[in-house]
């Protein structure tokens, strides 16, 4: 009997299972004598936070732009075309930095390949304010020095909206880049 029990419980549980599946995969249907099925909806308590709405990225606009790099003697600046993809004013300074430290090709060489760029920003002004860092071995003579800062100031005023920089090594208005060439705070647009 205990067995007949067992059995007869199982397939209770069973059918049950299967009947459960059947109503939740089965579309609901709009009719006269259909009632709508009940859902359960989570409750919300006084201490949940705020859900987020996602947020809508701008559209990328794209843009070919020029930087500047040194040809192979290192004893004149050479210009290169990319193209740019951005969202903002920021964000097309950003992308341009990015590409100068990548400004290599056929007879160039990027001066700003091994200059850590710690931070890039874009005031109302019109000033981009540039944190570096310069490893030892970025560290050049005075020609290049020379070069560095020319390259900078070449693909910084390409764009209308920038009317002056700032470049800071580790955070400090320091007197030159590498020790040759005196820094003005802020450069601004010849």
């Amino acid at each position: 009997m205990l067995r007949t029990v067992s059995q007869f419980m199982l397939t209770l549980c069973i059918v049950g299972v299967v009947a459960g599946c059947a109503a939740v995969n089965k579309p609901a249907e709009s009719g006269a004598g259909s009632s709508p099925s009940p859902s359960i909806q989570p409750s919300a308590s006084p201490s949940a936070a705020p859900t987020a709405e996602p947020s809508i990225e701008p559209e990328k606009q794209t843009a070919e732009i020029k930087v500047y790099a040194a040809n192979e003697e290192l004893d004149n600046v050479v210009e290169q075309q990319v193209q740019v993809a951005y969202s903002s004013d920021l964000e097309l300074v950003q992308n341009a930095i990015t590409a100068l430290q990548h400004a290599e090709g056929e007879g160039a060489a990027s001066l700003w390949k091994l200059i850590e760029i710690k931070s890039v920003l874009l005031g109302s002004d019109g000033q981009v304010t540039i944190d570096v860092h310069l490893p030892d071995e970025s560290r050049l003579g005075s020609p290049g020095e020379v070069l560095v800062l020319e390259t900078l100031q070449k693909t910084l005023f390409q764009f209308d909206f920038v009317k002056s920089y700032d470049l800071l090594v580790d955070g400090d208005s320091a007197d030159t880049l590498m020790g040759h060439v005196e820094l003005e705070h802020p450069t601004r647009r010849p």
